[in-house]
């Protein structure tokens, strides 16, 4: 897999629609802005179709895949999910036997969780891009999609570069 995203958890509407990131359009246009994917995202409710279930729109045709770090809570206010060694654990286990390039965490929870409980990762003290390594696989973080952090598709470029 070319680059593994990390959410926290499933917010209510896409647990709903039974579709990721499926609450509006920013995270596909964010995706599309940097260049991660080439053609621009239309309907909300096809983007995981498209971009996880298959590459042809992805970056040179990259493999591109998506789990949530807690897979427990469906909710949309994040200061209500909490997260744990055994999350990581999991997703740690995940890299173990597949062959990850890069694991891409979207959103501080996620990015403090592994920094705390990823024991043997290695991190540097940057807050976003590549911000570690575990094993062969290099650790990016980038804001949250729809966040008001100023031009956040540069750091989801870094996915890319």
């Amino acid at each position: 897999m070319d680059i593994f995203f990390v959410a926290l958890n499933a917010p209510e509407n896409s647990n709903r629609n039974a579709h990721w990131f499926s609450n509006n359009l920013s995270f596909w246009n964010v995706l599309y802005r940097s260049g991660i994917i080439t053609q621009p995202i239309k309907n909300k409710l096809e983007g995981d179709i498209k971009v996880f279930g298959s590459n042809s729109i992805n970056h040179l045709n990259w493999t591109i895949g998506v789990t949530d770090l807690n897979r427990r809570d469906v909710q949309t206010d994040s200061t209500y999910v909490s997260v744990n060694t055994n999350d990581i654990q999991r997703i740690l286990n995940i890299l173990e036997v597949s062959s990850v390039k890069r694991l891409c965490l979207v959103h501080s929870k996620v990015g403090e969780a592994f920094r705390r409980y990823a024991k043997d990762a290695i991190f540097n003290k940057n807050r976003y891009g590549k911000i570690g390594v575990y094993k062969k696989t290099e650790i990016f973080e980038v804001p949250f999609h729809n966040s008001s952090v100023k031009q956040k598709e540069r750091y989801y470029n870094l996915l890319i570069q």
